[in-house]
């Protein structure tokens, strides 16, 4: 998207999650930018500044165009990209059009406590369960403290199909761990003749790492509105694991509301600082075997195999970002997002043609 919506996918910890600023949004009346060429206001020159425009009529204030050229122009100017539908009609009433296509390289950085459901382990004693053994709900295994830290890489492509209206796609890969305890009560785990009451085994606690990587693939799509040289930007994203052979399954969902201003300083250098809500509805399925050892009185190992669910305990965060576009169609973004048990951290970089 325009440096919009480039990053709106959020992941976060995986994924995808990418946030939404726009490069450069101007309307009537606001700034002293030097005036455009003709072709430049009407948004076919490939250089221009990345901005964003509406399709509707609007009143006059909401009106997204250059502050020195508040009308359409008197020459006809013929938008010839197939993108963004009505393009030429929005053209026509004197808007600026975000160039219509981008490619963006995104890297975020999660780090946020789990909660953990649906667990299913097999146990062992001094060796682990084989693979494929069955793993069953016992109540006496729980997953607690659990806390990922994962980076993401991604490449994502996105459209404007409307003036307003932007969809993308992204393919990542998700890298990292999800650190947890494994506490494990061992005497209803191993009844006598292993356990007595003569003899306890007690509980115990294994700490272990359970490793993350996976290829993700993101969909989604954002919407703009803007006033004078405000903005208003709201997106939606779904995120999931590719393909049926990773051991980890990965499956996000992720909405954001962002608002903020555009300013412009230098030789058309458009900063847009924001602030905004994100939410984020992450969910994991984790698998793993760990082992404690001298468990047992007779210096036995503890060995489990385990699967479970993981999500993130709090779904909405905070959001403070700054965007920076320039007129060949690069942007650049950095955002941090803040919840009550994590936090995540993402930097995009966007070519606009």
């Amino acid at each position: 998207m325009t440096d919009v919506c480039a990053r709106m996918a959020r992941m976060a910890g995986v994924i995808s999650v990418v946030a939404c600023a726009p490069a450069v949004m101007l309307a009537e009346g606001a700034g002293d930018a030097p005036e455009p060429a003709a072709e430049e206001a009407g948004a076919v020159s490939g250089g221009i500044l990345p901005q964003l425009a509406m399709s509707l009529r609007l009143p006059e204030n909401l009106q997204l165009r250059y502050p020195n050229a508040p009308q359409p122009t008197e020459e006809p100017v013929i938008y010839d990209r197939v993108l963004p539908f009505f393009g030429q009609k929005a053209v026509d009433r004197g808007y600026t059009l975000p160039l219509p296509f981008g490619i963006s390289v995104i890297g975020v950085g999660n780090e946020q406590a789990q909660e953990i459901t649906d667990v299913a382990v097999a146990l062992g004693k001094g060796a682990p369960p084989p693979p494929g053994t069955e793993l069953k709900d016992l109540p006496f295994v729980t997953l607690e403290n659990v806390v990922s830290d994962t980076t993401t890489k991604q490449i994502k492509l996105d459209a404007w199909i409307l003036p307003n209206i932007n969809v993308f796609g992204a393919i990542g890969r998700v890298e990292g761990v999800a650190n947890l305890d494994v506490v494990v009560d061992l005497d209803t785990a191993f009844p006598p003749p292993i356990c007595t009451p003569v003899d306890p085994c007690g509980s115990v606690t294994a700490n272990f790492d359970a490793g993350v990587d996976a290829t993700t693939v993101t969909l989604g799509a954002s919407a703009v509105y803007g006033w004078d040289n405000f903005f208003l930007v709201g997106s939606a994203a779904f995120t999931d694991t590719l393909g049926d052979s990773s051991d980890t399954v990965i499956r996000s969902v992720s909405g954001s509301l962002r608002f903020g201003r555009n300013w412009i300083v230098g030789n058309g250098i458009a900063l847009a600082p924001y602030v905004g809500v994100s939410y984020l509805d992450y969910d994991e399925e984790i698998e793993g075997v760990t082992k404690l050892e001298d468990a047992f009185p007779d210096g036995d190992s503890l060995d489990v195999r385990y699967r479970a669910n993981s999500t993130n305990v709090d779904k909405w965060s905070g959001v403070l970002g700054l965007n920076m576009g320039f007129r060949n169609g690069v942007s650049v973004q950095g955002e941090y997002n803040k919840s009550a048990s994590g936090d995540r951290v993402l930097v995009s970089l966007v070519q606009r043609f």
